[in-house]
This record gives C-alpha cells, sequence and structure tokens, in this order.
C-alpha cells in the first residue's frame, strides 16, 4: 500500500509542474519467445496506449498498458487427457494483457523540440488466458506474473508547433507467469509497436 501511495504522489508531483506531457496510442506486433513449439508464430493483433511526463528534459516517466492476441493452428493429431482422448485439429490462442510503471532516458537531438529518441524500462504485471479451441470444445487455463520490459524507441513530431506525432519502439518482455499444463516456465515475447503521440507543450 504504501509503494502505490509513493507512486501516486510521485507522478501527482511530476505532472504538477509545466512540464512536457504526452499519451500515446499504438500497435503492437509480438513474436513469442518462449515455448514456441506451442505457439511459435508472431502476432500483429496487439495494441498498446500510454501516458508519460517529463521530469527533466532528459528523464520522463509514466504507465503503460496494453493486450495482445497471439495463435497458431495446428493440423490434427490426437490429443489426451486424464479423462480420456480426442483426435481433431486446433487453434492455441494466448490473450496477454500488461500494465507497467516506466521510465525512460531521452537522447537530445538538434534543438530537442522535434524528434525524441528514448531507451526505457518498465515493471509490472502481466496476466495470461491460454486457450485451445477445437471442435466446439475450449481447453483454457490462466497465469498471472511479474513483467519486465526493456524497450527502445523514438518520438517524432510533425512541426514545431504540432502537438501530434508519431512513435515506434522495440521492446522485450519477460513474464513470470508459469502454466504448467501448456508448458510455460516463463512467457516472452520480442515486440515492435508503431502509432500516434499527442504532446501537451
Amino acid at each position: 500500500m504504501k509503494a502505490i501511495l509513493s507512486i501516486l504522489v510521485f507522478f501527482a508531483c511530476a505532472t504538477a509542474y509545466a512540464q512536457p506531457k504526452y499519451v500515446y496510442v499504438g500497435l503492437d506486433y509480438n513474436a513469442p519467445m518462449s515455448n514456441k513449439e506451442w505457439i511459435g508464430k508472431g502476432s500483429a493483433r496487439g495494441i498498446r496506449a500510454g501516458y508519460r511526463t517529463f521530469i527533466t528534459d532528459r528523464i520522463s516517466a509514466g504507465i503503460d498498458i496494453g493486450s495482445t492476441a497471439i495463435y497458431e493452428y495446428k493440423p490434427t493429431r490426437t490429443i489426451e487427457y486424464s479423462s480420456g482422448a480426442i483426435t481433431t485439429d486446433y487453434f492455441n490462442y494466448i490473450y496477454s494483457y500488461s500494465a507497467v510503471i516506466s521510465g525512460q532516458y531521452n537522447f537530445l537531438v538538434g534543438d530537442g523540440d522535434i524528434v525524441f529518441p528514448y531507451a526505457g524500462l518498465g515493471l509490472g504485471a502481466n496476466y495470461n488466458e491460454y486457450t485451445q479451441y477445437y471442435n466446439i470444445y475450449t481447453n483454457a487455463d490462466n497465469a498471472f506474473g511479474f513483467l519486465v520490459r526493456p524497450e527502445a524507441g523514438i518520438l517524432v513530431r510533425f512541426g514545431t508547433r504540432r502537438s501530434v506525432g508519431a512513435m515506434a519502439a522495440i521492446h522485450y518482455d519477460y513474464s513470470t507467469n508459469k502454466n504448467a499444463e501448456f508448458g510455460y516456465k516463463n512467457f516472452t515475447t520480442a515486440g515492435f509497436s508503431i502509432g500516434l503521440m499527442f504532446m501537451d507543450l
């Protein structure tokens, strides 16, 4: 509880000053890096959104939320369970949801008012729903874990007097969530985001 209150006070103090702030929303492509036997293909069915405030000219901090769905079709085979077996083709799906508190170091380019490259780190939580769809049946389970997300990206305003711009970033997500039924000791993905940002200068 004290940690949550400290975070809220930190953001309240940071936003009290006339520092630049921005929000962003974008599409998020994710490729699984763990347990590729279950799902090995990447998916562009993801979305991310976030808020940032500049604490100094170089340091910014904020929050990110996101969701993605990755899936893969599997040809016909026999699946055995404790209560019996079934022979069918099927789809494996992972619905993944994340929320992190993040900090960034912004590199100065030119006058520092158009292009904003950065490197950052996010810490938070990841919740996954693992689902198999076969015939009219489903087999599902879920897992929750701690998430670490190193990231590098760039923001580009569409002009010195414009608050609208574009954002792009690459990220690596490592989550501690485990799921023995579907063979996950952890959950990791490599991703790429692209979208729009709206800056209040």
